[in-house]
């Protein structure tokens, strides 16, 4: 808070009138330009009287409160320590101590200066707002509420205590009235261009983040470029996302002050924002050697997560829980980074320290969830979901995995009903036909619907199933998919027009994404329909490949990895040398991959039984003939799978512990291919163990092949 001149009541000095030249003149002079606001014309002023007397009590009290005032706490507090040690009787001079202590980070000292005033005179208002100042900067928030209380209580009425007080009740949770604390300091002083600039972040604790746009605005016009305003803006920013604008908010704060360690740590969110993951760890490494706060092990670790260095994070956030034991953020961030470590007993450790810490924190919750589906414990992740959606009832993530949960235990109405969820969830591809009607299974009467794509080939191959009861339903349909899969489905025009994503979108009265042609089509597990035939598959193909594929032995297409940028990559694809098992006594192995891992190639090479299909496999059509003159097909879960699945052919699926949602739980095969056979992965298994299984059968089948 501002520095205070010394009362008249309380002036150390005789108030007489000054003779020309005296110490005393012009210690009047001084202070009379100093009340003007004329600080550099009091500064020489106030030095030339200690140059005479460098005991001088009130130049040295005022000109250390002078430097206060001109920004140098560091310069003020000598002075006053000065000024103390010729008079330690006024408590003024220990309050405004504890002032330059405070400004600058020795909150403990400014503490102690405070308490000091306050026993040589308990009257006095600045005291108790500056010690409440102090218990703030320390954390110790509800005491610094009590210690502004009571200033108030005694009739204290400036600005900075309202302002205080407001900083007081934001960090106990209480943005409403925190706002009103800050609206009653800008009542006292319009101008005052701190209390703004805390109104805003009232505000947007509140989600008012337009409002509290214009508010911050108004304390960068009051206080042009002040560093602590433009983080303030550049937060707001990101809550309004506009993350680019953020960003140069928070790079002219740094521009000014670069050592400032907030504006470091909010740069690392909004790179984050961006993408732009190295340069958001290399932020939150600069505001840590700033200041080794929790706060910024935290953003260090949320840094880290982005770039999937989950190990890293995991330290990251043990980090600041060293630092900071009751950081509910840490203990969260934690366990999230646990889940992706697949230790989830103690990820759920961590979010019941969190949830201790930060009761009604929605996102506590929600990761409980997560990381009962990684124990497969899906009932009581449903129930950890639904405490989540409670606190929040919009909260996407949430119903959305509510849904997969439901999904994976076979309750596909309610499944595929929260599945809708995905379109609000943060990240989500837009939906590219919003603005048209939404089909949800009514006649069509001729009318023409738009069924589209949305996310991978294999949900688009599992999808197109329901084209003919689409058709049934009356409807001229028009199939917007993928363009590698347009000669695939092209004989599938008796019952729809195909077009690319990106070819024009002809008229139409209503749409239907494919993924929400289960719902629209009431889908029980009852009621999969078997999938669709692929008419476009030429038999000349077919028996092409039959014929230059070697005789008398198995056949075997392995596919051992999918898309890299997949979400769930990690867990499903398997280094192709795992799969050296099966290739035993009278099996040929064909690889069945259109790109294939750097690390894979060398086993690739050194191993004749597997023959590389990659020049060939040239479309979809081309791999589906391929796998009609397979005798078997061992794969990860990609696009393939659905494909061969599809075709009917004997297909062995390797799954890790946490599948799919469409593999459901602990059966063995799957109601939407019925020729294909599930191989689970246990937690405490490795791959070598489910594909010795998978070996045993395929050695047996070809020996029946022999």
């Amino acid at each position: 808070m501002p520095q205070q001149i010394a009362p008249a009541r309380q002036a150390p000095w005789p108030v007489m009138a000054p003779a020309p030249e005296t110490t005393e003149a012009l210690t009047a002079r001084a202070l009379a330009l100093h009340r003007a606001g004329e600080l550099a014309a009091a500064e020489p002023l106030y030095r030339s009287v200690l140059a005479r007397h460098p005991a001088h009590f009130p130049a040295l009290h005022l000109l250390g409160l002078l430097r206060a005032m001109a920004g140098d706490p560091a310069g003020a507090v000598p002075l006053l320590r000065r000024a103390i040690a010729v008079d330690p009787r006024q408590g003024f001079v220990h309050s405004n101590l504890g002032n330059a202590l405070v400004e600058l980070g020795h909150a403990e000292e400014g503490l102690a200066a405070f308490d000091q005033a306050l026993a040589l005179d308990p009257s006095l208002p600045e005291a108790r707002v500056g010690r409440g100042n102090a218990l703030h900067a320390l954390g110790r928030h509800a005491e610094s509420l009590a210690a502004h209380d009571s200033a108030r209580a005694m009739g204290a009425d400036m600005p900075e205590l309202h302002n205080n007080r407001g900083n007081a009740l934001r960090a106990l949770k209480r943005p409403e009235e925190a706002l009103a604390a800050c609206d009653e300091a800008i009542a006292r002083h319009p101008t005052y261009a701190a209390a703004h600039a805390n109104r805003a972040t009232a505000l947007a604790d509140l989600q008012r983040d337009v409002e509290a746009l214009a508010s911050v605005g108004i304390a960068l016009m009051l206080r042009l470029e002040d560093p602590g305003a433009l983080v303030t803006q550049g937060i707001i920013l990101r809550g309004l996302n506009r993350p680019a604008e953020a960003l140069e908010s928070f790079d002219r704060a740094l521009a000014l002050s670069p050592q400032l360690a907030d504006a470091h740590a909010s740069r690392t969110a909004a790179l984050c924002d961006l993408g732009r993951y190295d340069d958001a760890l290399a932020s939150a490494d600069a505001a840590l050697a700033l200041s080794d706060s929790a706060a910024n092990h935290r953003n260090r670790a949320a840094a880290l997560a982005r770039l999937d260095r989950h190990a890293e994070a995991e330290a990251a956030d043990r980090a600041a829980l060293r630092t900071d034991p009751a950081s509910g953020e840490a203990w969260n961030g934690r366990g999230i980074a646990l889940i992706e470590l697949g230790r989830f007993e103690e990820a759920l450790d961590c979010f019941g320290r969190a949830a201790d810490l930060h009761p009604g924190n929605r996102s506590i919750p929600y990761n409980r969830g997560n990381a009962l589906r990684g124990l497969g414990r899906h009932r009581e992740a449903i129930a950890a979901f639904r405490e989540a959606s409670s606190i929040d009832s919009g909260f996407a993530d949430a119903h959305w995995n509510e849904a997969l949960s439901q999904l994976a235990l076979g309750e596909l109405e309610a499944g595929f009903a929260g599945y809708e969820w995905r379109w609000r969830r943060k990240g989500c591809p837009p939906h590219r036909h919003a603005t048209s009607p939404l089909w949800r299974g009514e006649e069509m009467d001729g009318r023409v619907l738009l069924l589209h794509a949305e996310q991978g080939l294999g949900d688009t191959i599992q999808m197109a199933r329901y084209l003919p009861m689409v058709a049934a339903r009356g409807a001229r349909v028009v199939l917007e998919v993928q363009r590698p899969l347009i000669p695939l489905l092209g004989g599938l025009n008796r019952f729809a027009e195909l077009i690319a994503t990106d070819d024009p979108v002809p008229r139409h009265d209503a749409q239907c994404p494919l993924m929400s042609l289960p719902l629209a089509l009431g889908t029980t597990l009852a009621s999969i329909p078997a999938p669709v035939s692929f008419p476009a598959l030429d038999p000349a193909r077919v028996a092409a490949w039959d014929c230059s594929l070697p005789r008398g032995r198995l056949r075997l297409g392995i596919a051992c990895s999918g898309n890299p940028n997949h979400l769930g990559d990690r867990h499903r694809s398997i280094p192709l040398e795992r799969f050296a098992p099966l290739l035993g006594a009278g099996v040929d192995g064909y690889l069945f991959q259109t790109e294939l891992r750097t690390a894979d190639e060398p086993f690739l090479a050194a191993t004749p039984a597997i023959t590389d299909l990659r020049p060939r496999l040239t479309d979809f059509t081309e791999t589906a003939a391929a796998l009609q003159a397979m005798d078997m097909i061992v794969c990860v879960d990609t696009s393939l799978a659905h494909l061969a699945g599809a075709l009917g052919r004997p297909v062995h699926l390797l799954l890790p512990p946490l599948p799919d949602w469409r593999w459901m739980l602990d059966r063995p095969d799957t109601p939407w291919y019925p020729g294909m056979r599930l191989h689970r992965r246990a937690r405490e298994e490795d791959w070598e163990q489910v594909i010795a299984h998978v070996a045993a059968v395929v050695t047996a089948e070809a020996q029946l092949a022999a």
